[in-house]
């Protein structure tokens, strides 16, 4: 069974490529497919004809194509915005958007609820911005039926492998699954591998990266790695992965900085109020690993990491990460 493995346009959209210019360097350099982050970026217009056009231009090449969608949570778009906006107003917002994903002939799109701040911001606590956004997602979900299209909520350093599980047991399944990003686990503290088993079943599109974790004087940092050369049991994950859904593409997300995890302070701790002991030690533990690995040489800590800009290290870190997974899936996808 071959399974494509293609990339994020975000990691290299500091090269400022046009998206037929993103096709070819795909084509170019051994990729299988890109997942844009939203249609507008192929099309600012959302011209029907012109996104169908780019569609058959990436079929022409061999290359599947995906693409996201902005978030629905109507407390960042308010925030963003400047002023209130209803759940009514989110999903007339995003209305243009899902047309332009039909348009384009993709079945489903990735989502996300907030970023990595959103969790602990004190306007608005985080289960109130996730029951607003279940309000939006719960009335997008006639259009989505009748469009024939799936939203994938990411794992986006926001919601808990839990938090997902139950956000999705209230959305109707015909509408709704996972973008799985395997690095961003780590950053709300779950056992990466007990949450890829809960939500394998439900993925329908992947971030696939890698990570490593060292202790700081508050806690943890994190930091993105190549599949393959950071902390996480890439094959463990990928085998679960590729058990529940064979042939779902494997799209490389890659990005540089290093984020907080201040695990040494209560007050963070308590954001985090289904945390099990059993998760938070899994995760320690692979900072202990890190820990190791930078005493005998093995790894970069993320601060000299750090100090290679990222325009110089995109096309390595891509080139590794495919060169990993081109290797390493074959021998799980017959377990």
């Amino acid at each position: 069974m071959s399974i494509p493995v293609g990339f994020v346009h975000s990691t290299i959209s500091h090269r400022g490529l046009t998206p037929e210019e993103t096709l070819e360097f795909a084509s170019t350099h051994g990729m299988d497919g890109v997942q844009f982050l939203k249609p507008s970026v192929i099309d600012a217009g959302l011209d029907p004809e012109r996104l169908g056009g780019f569609r058959s231009r990436a079929e022409a090449m061999g290359l599947y194509l995906e693409v996201g969608l902005a978030s629905p949570n109507p407390v960042r778009r308010s925030r963003e915005r400047g002023q209130p906006m209803s759940a009514e107003e989110v999903v007339r917002a995003l209305s243009p958007d899902l047309e332009g994903i039909a348009a384009l002939g993709c079945r489903h799109a990735r989502v996300y609820v907030g970023d990595r701040h959103d969790r602990f911001r004190s306007d608005v606590p985080w289960p109130a911005q996730v029951e607003a956004t279940l309000e939006v997602l719960t009335l997008l979900t006639p259009r989505l039926l009748d469009l024939d299209l799936k939203l994938a909520i990411e794992t986006h350093a926001d919601l808990t492998a839990g938090e997902l599980l139950e956000l999705l047991d209230q959305l109707d399944s015909r509408a709704f699954g996972v973008t799985l990003d395997t690095g961003n686990l780590l950053m709300r503290l779950d056992d990466p591998v007990a949450a890829v088993a809960q939500l394998a079943p439900w993925v329908l599109s992947t971030h696939i990266k890698d990570a490593i974790l060292a202790f700081t004087p508050r806690g943890l940092c994190w930091q993105a790695r190549p599949v393959g050369s950071g902390i996480l049991p890439m094959p463990d994950l990928l085998a679960l992965l590729i058990q529940a859904r064979p042939g779902l593409p494997l799209t490389i997300e890659l990005h540089p900085r290093t984020y907080d995890l201040p695990i040494f302070e209560p007050k963070w701790l308590s954001y985090f109020p289904a945390l099990t002991s059993q998760s938070l030690a899994a995760v320690v533990r692979l900072a202990v690993l890190c820990e190791g690995r930078y005493a005998e040489g093995t790894l970069l800590r993320p601060e000299s990491v750090e100090t290679i800009p990222w325009a110089n290290r995109d096309h390595d870190w891509l080139a590794s990460s495919l060169g990993y997974l081109r290797s390493v899936v074959p021998t799980l996808a017959n377990l």
